[in-house]
């Protein structure tokens, strides 16, 4: 199966550097990784043509039965490494209103919820570019249930009921 993400002219400098992809389709919450699809990184547009302004990237992979030819899909192209990146599972944030933020403890049972500024993720992760320090524990299962007790006022006694 031939995967094709169409990119914005803006990144036509760094399509060299594409390794792999990660992609998500419209109906299921499953990031697939070409690698892990026996894929391969085929080839990229060097121009556009007068209906589309972006240029096209194709990888070739192994459809196991679970995608559908032709659904569109979210790509996360994967180019160079950056090092000392500071990044947290993508599961950890929460969006309000366009804005991301994660929970972050604070003490045993304390957390504290930051407002974040994020750079790059692959759908796996992300990176932080503020808002959180190397070395903080960050919340990255069960941040929503936080969130809707600190919206209902009740935060349970020792971060659980008896």
């Amino acid at each position: 199966m031939i995967l094709k993400a169409e990119v914005p002219q803006k990144y036509y400098s760094k399509l060299n550097s594409i390794s792999s992809a990660n992609f998500k389709t419209a109906y299921d919450d499953v990031v697939y990784n070409t690698d892990s699809l026996n894929g391969k990184f085929i080839s990229y547009g060097k121009s556009t043509d007068e209906r589309s302004y972006y240029i096209p990237v194709h990888f070739e992979i192994d459809n196991k039965g679970e995608i559908i030819p032709g659904s569109f899909i979210e790509v996360f192209l994967k180019a160079n490494i950056i090092k000392d990146a500071l990044i947290i599972p993508y599961s950890a944030l929460i969006e309000e209103q366009g804005h991301y933020y994660a929970y972050v403890q604070t003490s045993g049972e304390g957390f504290q919820k930051r407002e974040l500024k994020l750079g790059i993720n692959d759908g796996f992760s992300v990176q932080v570019i503020s808002g959180i320090n190397e070395n903080e524990r960050v919340v990255s299962k069960g941040a929503y249930q936080i969130k809707l007790a600190t919206m209902s006022g009740k935060m349970p006694a020792h971060g659980h009921e008896h």
